[in-house]
């Protein structure tokens, strides 16, 4: 009984220790990590090298995947790429195997484990900031290797107590499922990698029983990506699905070859079971990936064919797909998802106003004008502001400590204002016309030629200028102060000319007061929306140069 606590105490150590790790890296390399992993995949020889080494260096390809679906759902990496990443991100892993193959079962653990639990736990109590995360990357080490010394020695003793007759009746499809399933419960291939060299080392596997609970374990692991792909942007669904289909594909292919790979690793007098079970996994991952990297580009764009968009009526279009946590990526989603906004204000505003412009496209709309009252679109835009301010406080709330240095996130923090202005500038746009739009229909409809004159005259101007806040939206052109204030000029001076014209009928009369009053108003909130667009558009504008 004894021995197998001891192995479940190693267990969890190892798994604990992994995790801290993985804490300690991912806070060691913050932005920069991101950043990398985005500018060194614009191929796919080289998205494929950056997964290998990306994973290898986090120790953790379920990490890699989830900064990967983050960065390609928010359209930062191309689909193409991300692919190449999560593939590469594969063999990565195998890098663990190993390491424990090669020190944690050659090595005496007491020399390695007490000096770094020494300096890892005191450094993690004393340090602080980037000097705490390595001291904890030094205790997570610690832990893992002390968890592997404890497994390894209750391997020995459990072999004692366990009968291996009643595990060779079993054929190998129950290792692989075994593994399949652990796997996708603990969330980590290289635990299971870990337990099945404990049992060979014991003697309680065969090989070919071991690498079929690795193949398992390799198929498993795309249960962490695939539940982060599973909502939010196409583009997510589309590379979870790719890690499947990929892992899946090499993953039947290694089953069915199983005892030929093994024979060509003895071929390579590879005599050691546990460097052999590890070199199997290298092997049928390497294979996979000179597989399937010729056919990248293909592979990516039958997924786009497969996987379509899906029409969310009242959902956000980015910040849905990255988590808040993965700052560069939540960045450049949030900058998406405002300048969505700003553009269906617009689009909110002609369709009240009645402008037409057949330049505008609505493939990105969530509403259909046709379908959705005024009332409903406005509530749909309030919902909408909801959801991106929410955002935008989680993403500074859980910003890196790598940004949270106080120039870093006086810079944040200042990017976020400038975001939180143009949202409320837009929504506040929409609310001046959503609030004339039964005046609006009234002078349409209006038969009395001077109030038609007058109406025409407020509109010419608002009509010229929302052409050029739509020209000021393209997304090839970039949004100039100088324009902007050109235009607000333009349409102040428009409306003072309009306001004392409607000031000059009402001394003489010859329109009812009523109605000029009216389009006094009218003329305010046009000039007030259109005031407001420009806001928001300088708002954005300030951060074009700082992405």
């Amino acid at each position: 009984m004894m021995g197998l606590w001891q192995a479940l105490a190693g267990l969890g150590l190892f798994l604990f220790g992994m995790k801290q790790l993985e804490t300690a890296l991912k806070l060691l390399a913050g932005p920069h990590f991101n950043r990398w992993i985005v500018t060194s995949t614009n191929q796919p020889l080289r998205s494929v090298s950056t997964g290998i080494l990306a994973t290898a260096m986090v120790q953790s390809s379920s990490l890699v995947g989830l900064i990967t679906l983050a960065f390609v759902g928010a359209g930062i990496m191309p689909l193409v790429n991300g692919i190449g990443v999560v593939i590469g991100s594969n063999l990565g892993t195998t890098f663990t195997g190993w390491l424990v193959a090669t020190l944690g079962f050659k090595v005496d653990m007491g020399v390695m484990v007490y000096p770094l639990l020494g300096l890892g736990g005191l450094g993690y109590g004393l340090l602080k900031n980037k000097s705490q995360a390595v001291a904890l990357a030094v205790l997570g080490l610690a832990l893992l290797l002390l968890g592997l010394g404890l497994m390894k020695d209750s391997a020995s003793v459990l072999s004692g107590q366990l009968s291996l007759g009643a595990l060779q009746g079993y054929p190998l499809i129950v290792y692989l499922l075994f593994g399949l399933v652990i796997t996708a419960i603990i969330q980590s291939s290289s635990v299971m990698m870990m337990l099945a060299l404990s049992a060979l080392y014991a003697d309680l596997l065969t090989l070919p029983a071991a690498a079929a609970l690795v193949i398992g374990a390799d198929l498993g692991t795309t249960s962490t990506v695939m539940l982060g792909g599973i909502q939010g942007a196409t583009a997510k669904r589309r590379l979870a699905l790719a890690h499947v289909i990929f892992n899946l594909v090499v993953d039947v292919l290694a089953f069915v070859s199983i005892h030929w790979i093994l024979m060509v690793i003895a071929y390579l007098q590879i005599s050691d079971p546990l460097l052999g079970l590890v070199a199997f996994h290298s092997f049928f991952n390497l294979t996979g990936l000179l597989l399937f990297i010729p056919f990248i580009g293909t592979f990516s764009d039958w997924l786009e064919q497969v996987v379509k968009t899906k029409t969310h009526p009242h959902s956000v279009a980015y910040i849905d797909a990255v988590p808040a946590s993965v700052t560069d990526a939540a960045m450049q989603a949030l900058a998406l998802e405002v300048n969505r906004l700003i553009a269906l204000v617009l689009f909110f505003n002609m369709r009240l106003l009645g402008i037409k412009n057949n330049t505008i496209t609505t493939e990105d709309l969530p509403v259909d004008f046709r379908q959705h009252s005024t009332l409903e679109f406005y509530t749909h835009l309030k919902g909408l502001e909801g959801e991106i301010i929410s955002y935008a406080m989680a993403v500074q709330r859980m910003s890196q400590p790598e940004t949270s240095k106080a120039n870093k996130n006086y810079v944040l923090g200042h990017q976020i204002d400038h975001y939180m202005q143009a949202i409320r500038a837009a929504i506040y746009a929409a609310k001046s016309v959503k609030d004339i739009h039964e005046n609006i229909l009234e002078f349409d409809q209006s038969t009395e030629k001077s109030i038609q004159q007058l109406y025409a005259t407020i509109m010419k101007s608002t009509v010229r200028d929302y052409q050029f806040l739509i020209k000021m939206m393209a997304a090839d052109c970039e949004i100039l102060p100088d324009e902007l204030d050109e235009l607000k000029v333009h349409a102040n001076n428009a409306r003072r000319e309009i306001r004392a014209f409607i000031h000059q009928q009402m001394i003489h009369l010859k329109v009812d007061a009523t109605k000029l009053s009216t389009l006094l108003n009218v003329n305010k909130e046009t000039y007030n929306s259109k005031s407001a667009l420009i806001k928001a558009l300088r708002a954005i504008g300030s951060q074009q140069h700082k992405r």
